[in-house]
């Protein structure tokens, strides 16, 4: 690891040196000062051997033997004092010159070994000297080619290391230099020389010359070789190869240092990844991946880099369900993952929000390539922003939302830019996709087939709210809540808790706003009733508490026999105090009711009722609006229980609670008079038995 850009000034550095030494080692081994050295150095071996050879000749005289040397080496032959025509081959062939000559020889091999090894000394001491001369000028040209690597990177003590390795190594390959020279205009050999030559070369994993301050990334696809790197083998004549050019860096490596930014439901899809990313920040110790099958490592021989020190931060975004499972089930994530931090989508809009919101517009429009917005289409996606908030005063920042939104109006739009047209025209084609349900139910809805409501007044039926969530799409229907009221003893009977189709939070609801009633009215004698609450119709599970309000108004009817309006629906949990609480879903809510009522029979008297502190979450398409100022649908809003009653009968609270009491005294006599007769009935029962 090396201070930042050093790394690329190292691979550069090398690269001009090899590029000199191509230059420039030829002339050097061609130049006066090596001939010169060269020729000195011959010139003095082979006057030494010209003396041992002459010592040798006239030593073998003695033995009157005599010296010859030749192709095949040193031949030792006899000496004949006497001229003779015979051939010396046929004279050897005579015993006594044959006996003579063998026992100068055996006198001699001592003396002639001796002689022979001090001619083999010369011949060693020149190679020697030669090598010595070669190194000698290769040592001189690579450390003049050197002169300014040196220099940049005085201060740096591993690369000082690395520099004298290198230059120990050139020095031993300055042949390769030589060649390359020799083999100008052979691009065949010139390859293989350059190849031979990578050894030399650096390889630059990472490259932060351009880099302002710590690195930071957001990886969106973690990969194995993604993240840890690779070795890429290239095929050499059916073989695969590799070198150490062949190292391919990961994000990891980049990052090393700086911040990394991770999906962790995209680490878990690989359980390597995971496994290995683990085992990283652990030991604080990179691995640079070897052998790979579709992302699963295998089994390699070949290279094995060492582990690089690696420090870094790592963020891991992802919902709540995997941060808790995973600090459930893997104890090395609450060890790695110390620190947790929650974000709010959901912002309040201020000045600096309204300021920055086209900057954010604009950074998409740029990495999308798509058309620019209009004044009149980016107030729309603004608009969008708030709805998918749900509360006017506050912004959804999911930016994944906006971006589908964006790609389908750029689609759309004819022009060059993006107005509100092609915005509104999105929205209402993405909804259209996905509400196949919605209509199917407000089909029933209209054909009569789910009965719902919408005029006239009646006792112990309301229009309650509920939203159906499908995922990607929402939507509000009506509920026909209804209630039955007669003597007994058994309170209110949630009907869908006795057949199980009550949620937990449904079920609280409804002994909520049984204690209410209890708290309300049994102040002067204890009530007596049964009552049955059931949501018409419903097929599926119920739950939430936002349709309380509906329904402790539906029992408040039946008791006292007081129709309610059947144009306005309400939504709202109350407490034990008859406080309105507020709830969820306001708009589809509403906007359920309202398209009911279009579709069906819209008499412009209809309205929803919903809690006063859901008035910022109130958030309309623009025909319900429009029908809203023009006064043919209705919103109110409501604290308590008691503005709810004089919405829906037109009764003043007080006078309506007097009605509810008279309904619960006759319930309360009624059930005495029961109570009495079963009594009596029991009683005559037991005489007869007697």
């Amino acid at each position: 690891l090396l201070p930042t850009g050093y790394g690329r000034k190292l691979a550069d550095y090398i690269e001009e040196i090899l590029e000199f030494l191509k230059r420039e080692t030829f002339k050097a081994f061609e130049g006066k000062e090596y001939e010169e050295e060269l020729s000195a150095l011959t010139k003095e071996i082979d006057s030494q051997k010209e003396r041992v050879i002459n010592e040798l000749i006239e030593e073998a005289k003695k033995y009157n033997l005599m010296v010859l040397f030749g192709p095949e080496g040193v031949r030792l032959l006899p000496v004949f004092k006497i001229e003779t025509p015979i051939p010396q081959e046929k004279l050897l062939e005579t015993p006594q010159f044959r006996e003579e000559y063998q026992k100068n020889l055996n006198a001699f091999e001592p003396a002639f070994r001796q002689y022979m090894r001090r001619l083999r000394e010369l011949d060693s001491a020149l190679g020697e000297n030669l090598v010595n001369l070669r190194k000698k000028i290769a040592t001189n040209i690579v450390n003049k080619a050197f002169e300014k690597l040196e220099i940049e990177f005085r201060d740096i003590e591993e690369v000082k290391e690395f520099i004298s390795e290198v230059k120990e190594e050139l020095v031993k390959n300055i042949h390769l230099f030589i060649e390359w020279e020799k083999a100008k205009g052979n691009v065949v050999v010139q390859n293989s020389i350059n190849r031979a030559l990578n050894v030399f070369r650096v390889n630059v994993l990472v490259d932060n010359t351009k880099t302002e301050g710590a690195p930071v990334i957001y990886e969106k696809i973690p990969t194995l070789k993604g993240l840890f790197g690779q070795i890429n083998y290239r095929a050499e004549m059916g073989i695969l190869y590799a070198d150490h050019l062949s190292l391919a860096p990961g994000t990891l490596h980049k990052v090393n240092g700086g911040y990394l930014v991770l999906d962790l439901w995209e680490v878990l899809k690989n359980p390597y990844v995971w496994v290995l990313l683990k085992r990283t920040l652990l030991h604080k110790k990179l691995y640079l991946m070897g052998g790979m099958i579709e992302e699963i490592p295998v089994p390699h021989i070949g290279l094995l880099p060492e582990a690089v020190p690696f420090s870094a931060k790592v963020f891991l975004i992802g919902d709540t369900f995997l941060y808790y499972l995973l600090s459930l089930y893997d104890q090395e994530f609450i060890e790695l993952f110390k620190i947790k931090a929650e974000f709010n989508p959901i912002i309040e809009i201020n000045k600096k929000v309204i300021e920055d919101f086209p900057k954010i517009i604009k950074k998409i429009v740029k990495e999308e390539k798509i058309k620019d917005l209009d004044a009149s289409g980016l107030s729309e996606v603004l608009k969008y922003a708030i709805y998918q908030a749900g509360d006017r005063k506050k912004l959804n920042i999911i930016l994944r939302n906006i971006i589908d939104l964006l790609r389908e109006a750029n689609i759309l739009s004819k022009n060059e830019t993006i107005s509100e047209k092609e915005i509104k025209q999105a929205l209402r084609e993405k909804i259209f996709r996905v509400n196949l349900l919605e209509e199917k139910i407000r089909e029933l809805i209209k054909e009569g087939k789910i009965i719902i409501d919408i005029e006239g007044r009646k006792a112990g039926q309301i229009n309650g709210l509920s939203v159906y969530v499908l995922g990607d799409h929402s939507f509000g229907k009506p509920s026909r809540i209804t209630a039955n009221v007669f003597p007994g003893t058994k309170g209110i009977i949630n009907i869908e808790r006795e057949i199980e189709m009550s949620g937990p939070i449904h079920s609280k609801g409804v002994l909520i706003l049984s204690s209410y009633l209890y708290n309300k009215y049994s102040t002067d004698f204890p009530l007596q009733l049964s009552c049955t609450l059931t949501f018409e119709q419903a097929y599926e599970p119920v739950e939430g508490d936002s349709a309380s309000a509906a329904e402790i108004i539906a029992i408040l009817s039946a008791i006292s026999k007081i129709p309610v309006r059947q144009d306005i629906a309400i939504t709202g949990s109350i407490d034990q105090f008859g406080n309105v609480q507020p709830v969820g879903g306001i708009k589809e809510k509403i906007e359920g009711f309202y398209r009911v009522c279009k579709l069906t029979n819209f008499t412009g008297e209809q309205g929803v009722i919903v809690p006063a502190k859901n008035f910022d979450n109130i958030l309309l398409d623009e025909d319900v609006l429009e029908d809203i100022k023009k006064g043919k649908f209705h919103i109110y809003t409501v604290e308590t229980i008691d503005d709810i009653i004089e919405i829906l009968t037109g009764y003043k609270p007080e006078k309506f609670h007097k009605e509810v009491i008279k309904g619960l005294k006759k319930l309360y006599q009624l059930s005495k008079e029961k109570e009495k007769k079963t009594k009596k009935k029991t009683k005559a029962s037991k005489k007869h038995k007697s």
